[in-house]
């Protein structure tokens, strides 16, 4: 892990815990666990001011490549709001299983990724792109 910890911005840090009240009723146990997962993730977390969070860090819009290092494919994502997903664009929600395997990584990072019980690959974060267009989150804090 480049950065030796998790990096997650302040106003993601706040949407996120906000989230994670309400949204742990009616899930799978894969989300479940996921959330689960995402709840200590941000308490084990560097929280920064949002002109200190490196661009390289995968957050929330953020356009991601991973490379798989079994067979070299390469899987394209990006990480929204659970309003925005829509799985035939590769848009996952920052509650899904996959997003939060890799929020709060960075580029170069390698990822263990657990996709059933007897399958986990080892990912590279080959590219990670902030985008710019994407709404930021209105969240007062």
């Amino acid at each position: 892990m480049k950065y030796g910890s998790y990096i997650i911005e302040k106003r993601e840090y706040v949407y996120i815990k906000r989230l994670l009240n309400i949204s742990g009723y009616d899930h799978t146990l894969a989300h479940k666990l996921a959330l689960e997962k995402l709840k200590h993730k941000i308490e084990d977390a560097i929280i920064v001011e949002q002109n200190e969070m490196p661009l390289e860090i995968i957050r929330i819009n953020s356009g991601v490549k991973i490379k798989c290092l079994r067979n070299s494919s390469v899987m394209p994502l990006q990480i929204v709001i659970p309003m925005d997903e829509d799985l035939n664009k590769q848009k996952f929600s920052i509650l899904s299983p996959l997003p939060v395997s890799l929020i709060g990584y960075s580029k170069g990072d390698i990822v263990n990724l657990t996709f059933s019980k007897d399958k986990e690959e080892q990912y590279i974060i080959e590219e990670v792109k902030q985008d710019t267009t994407a709404n930021q989150l209105d969240i007062p804090i």
